[in-house]
């Protein structure tokens, strides 16, 4: 199983964004052509937004993370916003796929003390995962 952090975005069409979701079919055929599983880290504004992508992630063997519910900068969050905003996405995701997203990344790869202690303290956070790409 490959841990891998993918932004679906394509930089000749101005109107996509990397929380877009143009390009999903694209990435999963590439990724099953290749025989590739990865993590996705969603954030809880794009499952509401693309609730079909998500299952179609899943249902191809992805594990999904949690990214936040709003990609917000949680070194700037008190920590029950921080846990707000990571139980928010977590629901979502539980509430469409039912399971639990156990694997949490802070936007931006940005953390402090509150950030962490905050997905220590959301009960179905198993990790907390941090590293630049």
């Amino acid at each position: 199983f490959l841990l891998i952090n993918i932004r679906i975005f394509n930089p000749l069409s101005p109107s996509t964004a990397p929380w877009g979701a143009e390009d999903t079919d694209t990435l999963l055929d590439i990724l099953k052509k290749n025989d590739v599983k990865a993590t996705f880290f969603l954030c809880g504004y794009w499952v509401d937004k693309y609730p079909e992508e998500v299952k179609k992630i899943y249902n191809d063997g992805h594990d999904i993370g949690n990214h936040s519910n709003t990609h917000p900068h949680g070194s700037k969050l008190s920590l029950e916003e921080n846990k707000e905003n990571i139980q928010g996405c977590h629901e979502k995701i539980k509430n469409l796929l039912g399971i639990d997203a156990n694997l949490y990344r802070p936007p931006f790869g940005e953390y402090n003390d509150t950030v962490l202690d905050a997905a220590k303290r959301v009960d179905t956070m198993l990790y907390s995962g941090m590293w630049n790409y």
